[in-house]
Formats: C-alpha cells, sequence, structure tokens
C-alpha cells in the first residue's frame, strides 16, 4: 500500500474517534452509536456492550446532571490493510457531577481520568466504523 492510502486511512480514523467523542459531549448518542459496526464491541466502564442496542441502552443510563468533556491525545494509527486500520491513544475525561451539560463555564481542580484508549476500525462501502474500542483507566484523579 502507498504511505498516501495509509496517511489517508489514518486521517479517517482519527477524525471518525474525534466524531465519536464529540456526539458524545454534545449527547447526540444515536449519531453516537452510528459509528459502531452493527456488531461492535465497546469495553465502557468495566462492561462490554455488545451491538448498537445494547451501546444505546447503557448511554441511556447516563446521568443528565453533570458535564463531560473527552480530550483525545497521543493518537496513532497502525493500518492493518486497505479495510482495518488499528487506533490507539489517551483520553482525558474531564466531568462536573450536579450540574446542566449547558454551554456556561463549570469550575473543577483536575481532570476526572486518564484512560488508554485502542479501538479498531473496519471500512465498509461508505465510512469507516468501530468494530471495537477498549478504555481502560490509567489515573483517577482526586476530586
Amino acid at each position: 500500500m502507498l504511505r498516501e492510502q495509509e496517511r489517508a486511512i489514518e486521517w479517517d480514523c482519527i477524525t471518525e474517534l474525534t466524531r465519536f467523542y464529540d456526539f458524545y459531549d454534545r449527547w447526540d448518542y444515536e449519531a453516537m452509536v452510528a459509528l459502531f459496526s452493527p456488531d461492535g464491541l465497546w469495553h465502557r466502564a468495566g462492561k462490554k456492550l455488545m451491538g448498537r442496542e445494547a451501546i444505546m441502552a447503557e448511554l441511556g443510563l447516563r446521568p443528565t446532571t453533570q458535564k463531560v468533556r473527552h480530550v483525545l491525545s497521543n493518537l496513532l494509527v497502525d493500518v492493518v490493510d486497505e479495510q482495518h486500520a488499528l487506533l490507539r491513544g489517551y483520553l482525558t475525561v474531564y466531568r462536573r457531577e450536579g450540574c446542566v451539560p449547558d454551554d456556561s463555564e463549570v469550575l473543577i481542580h483536575a481532570p476526572s481520568l486518564l484512560l488508554q484508549v485502542t479501538a479498531g476500525f473496519e471500512r465498509t462501502s461508505n465510512a469507516w466504523l468501530i468494530s471495537k474500542q477498549v478504555m481502560r483507566r490509567d489515573f483517577i484523579f482526586p476530586a
């Protein structure tokens, strides 16, 4: 595969995972879940969620009295082939409980979590979809 093709795949996968967390922070669960393959697997908070319906059901349990932001960094993509890629990086989570998730400014003292994220991507006819995403806690910050 030409390096130009690899770079395009890397960019697409990074963009899709960034889009995923943007939807997450804006509470747009339908758009977020649509970025998973129909039988995608999400390891989140000690749970293994298989398929879009299970992921959507779990998100429905999420408290609505919090403001959360997810910041991705150190993203690297290993292109396996023209149809598959693996992404890894860090996810810093900023969260404040007991507030309305709007655009107002919120005081916090530290991030909430630093997670290692790995995501497998597979190409469909018109998009790259997440086939598996694993989030593993590295650091928990004091409240």
